[in-house]
Parts: structure tokens; sequence; C-alpha cells
């Protein structure tokens, strides 16, 4: 049952793109990720409709955090029954590690991330665009790549940006 009021939200929360107000959409997309088991502190600022979020093993994100398009964020893991296997070990039936995955507030997850169980993001990071992520990131990060590795500090990007950007190159987002 909780599958079918995620699929009705997530739907409406398509054809509410067609008003234009992130707002709705927002609400609806949301609340079909909470049927669906994710755990939200907060108010995230954008979660793609083309998002998979894995609330299996456990899912929290954080206040104001953007999660673009094709993020998939993984809580669970069934390799190892490939592994037991390839050394031998007959099983009954699959095994499967079960690592909650954490976002902080204020975060930034470019288009095309993975995130692997177990993850833990601190608070003001960004993750570029295709970056595979594992293990306990610390706030105010920035990460690249696949393996992700860290490469900066969002601190210093938003003192760069701020001192290079007059208020009126600034597009603000207005719902």
């Amino acid at each position: 049952m909780k599958r079918i009021f995620f699929y009705f939200y997530k739907t409406l929360a398509a054809f509410s793109r067609l008003t234009r107000k992130r707002s709705v959409y927002m609400y609806l997309i949301c609340k079909a990720h909470k049927h669906n088991g994710v755990k939200f502190i907060g108010v995230p600022r954008y979660i793609d409709l083309n998002t998979y979020l894995d609330p299996l093993g456990g899912l929290e994100i954080g206040d104001r955090a953007a999660i673009s398009r094709n993020v998939t964020i993984l809580s669970h893991d069934y390799s190892y029954t490939t592994a037991l296997r390839s050394i031998g070990k007959e099983l009954p039936q699959d095994v499967a590690v079960f690592k909650s995955v954490s976002i902080g507030s204020n975060c930034f997850i470019g288009a095309g991330v993975i995130l692997l169980p177990g993850t833990r993001i601190g608070d003001n990071c960004i993750i570029g665009a295709g970056a595979v992520v594992k293990g306990n990131i610390p706030s105010n990060s920035v990460l690249v790549g696949n393996p992700a590795k860290i490469v900066g500090a969002t601190t210093t990007i938003g003192l760069e940006f701020h001192e290079k950007y007059a208020p009126k190159d600034i597009h603000v987002d207005k719902d």
C-alpha cells in the first residue's frame, strides 16, 4: 500500500510541474518519499523527479538539501551474495547489508551522483555531478570524481563567488 501512495504522489508531483509552482511540486514529491520511508529533517530545496531514493536501510535528508536529476541513493547492498558464492558458500537465500544514509542541511547533490550504503554527508557540502560517494564526509566539503575525493571547501567557494559576482549578476529563484 505504501508503494501505491508513493507512485500516486509522485505522479501528482510530475503533473504539478505544469503549474510552475515549485512549492506544490516539492510538497508532493516529499510526501511521496515520506510514504516510502524517507525521513526529512526540515524542508529540502529541491528533489528531482528522476531521483532514486532507497530508504530500506534508512535515509535522512537535511533541511534545504538539493538533490539533482538521476541521483541514486542506496541504503542496501546485495553484492555480498555474489561474493560469498564466489568462494563456494551456498546460501539458502540472498544476503543483504542495510546501512543508513544521511545528507546534512544545505547540501547540493549534483546530477548523476551515487551515494553508497553507510554514507554520511555533513552540512553545507557540494557533491559534483557523477561522483560516487562512500563514507563519512565532513561538513563544508566539495567532492568530485569516482571514487569521490574532497577537492575544496564550500566556505572558500562561497567567498570566491561573493567577491566575483555583483548582486546584479545573481538570479534569485522565486517560487
